[in-house]
């Protein structure tokens, strides 16, 4: 398998594979991956997260977002970052309450993702308000809002005692400095969300981009699947050279899990695994690719079913 962080992954998605129901084989993949980096060992892990999930599923109740499949990613998430469920839940509690008294918008996934993003961070449910704060001095105008990504993002800023000024000018740069290596807007505009927390080097991304758009040049699966928003995110490593190399290693690492992943999956995974090796990665990453991944798999499902449903209409 290669390098360290790849074995280790092998070896939690293994564990997690074992002790998840069938229908959430995939969620655990994703859990895997929230706790690569915890320094606890395998079984203490694996044995914390499904209590931490168990813990999630007694406070939310069966229909509060996350969904539970959802709640073992989190729970996972959680337990990387040393927070426990009930941090979580005070956190998800504490922002609704806040939002109703502002008046202000709803909140992606019920706020969990925001929730989340704040606990792991380090954030506390009292930074609330701050967090409202933030969020309105980020947030784009709505036809052009990443809602998911900006609440990420506001909580993380949020944890770490930001100011509403600094974390725009956080952004800013981040989404500039992308611009100006290359990345085209759209991607930049997406991926800075992510970076703006690391406050990527202008002067190394112009060659990082480059390197990791060649490298992914005859893999159709990794390049489509990572997407140019994934690889303006590992640019902001600003080794490129290191950072394709880990990449295209991992994505052949990942496509030889069993069961094997789909092309869409092992992207994610190796983008997030080449993260790791970079020391980039943040739990709640997992949380919020796997989410993507079941949305584009919703919609897919919705387009074929109005297809076919579309095809027995023009039949009669």
């Amino acid at each position: 398998m290669g390098h360290a962080i790849t074995q280790r992954f092998r070896a939690l998605d293994a564990a997690f594979h074992t002790r998840a129901p069938r229908g959430e084989r995939l969620q655990a993949r994703f859990a895997a991956l929230a706790v690569l980096n915890a320094p606890i060992d395998l079984e203490s892990l694996i044995e914390n997260c499904f209590e931490t999930r168990d813990e999630l599923n007694a406070g939310l109740g069966p229909w509060r977002s996350p969904n539970r499949p959802m709640r073992l990613v989190f729970a996972a998430a959680l337990v990387a970052g040393g927070r426990t469920a009930q941090q979580f839940l005070e956190t998800r509690r504490a922002l609704a309450l806040q939002r109703k008294a502002r008046g202000a918008r709803s909140l992606a996934h019920g706020g969990a993702c925001a929730a989340l993003s704040l606990v792991t961070a380090g954030g506390h449910a009292w930074q609330a308000d701050q967090f409202f704060d933030v969020l309105d001095a980020i947030a784009a105008p709505w036809w052009q809002r990443d809602a998911p990504r900006e609440e990420v993002l506001a909580a993380a800023f949020t944890a770490m005692g930001e100011t509403p000024e600094d974390a725009v000018n956080h952004l800013n740069r981040a989404r500039q400095a992308l611009i100006t290596a290359g990345v085209p807007r759209h991607h930049a505009v997406a991926a800075a969300y992510e970076v703006a927390l690391s406050q990527p080097d202008p002067a190394g991304l112009a060659g990082a981009w480059t390197s990791l758009n060649i490298a992914v040049r005859g893999r159709p699966a990794l390049r489509h699947g990572t997407g140019k928003t994934g690889l303006a995110i590992l640019a902001a490593s600003g080794n490129g050279p290191v950072m394709a190399d880990a990449l295209v290693e991992a994505f052949e690492a990942v496509a030889q899990l069993k069961p094997k992943p789909t092309s869409q999956t092992a992207a994610r995974l190796a983008l997030r695994l080449a993260q790791a090796q970079a020391g980039m990665a943040r739990p709640i990453a997992a949380a919020g690719d796997l989410a993507a991944i079941l949305a584009a798999q919703a919609a897919m499902v919705a387009a074929v079913t109005a297809s076919t449903g579309a095809v027995a209409v023009g039949a009669h």
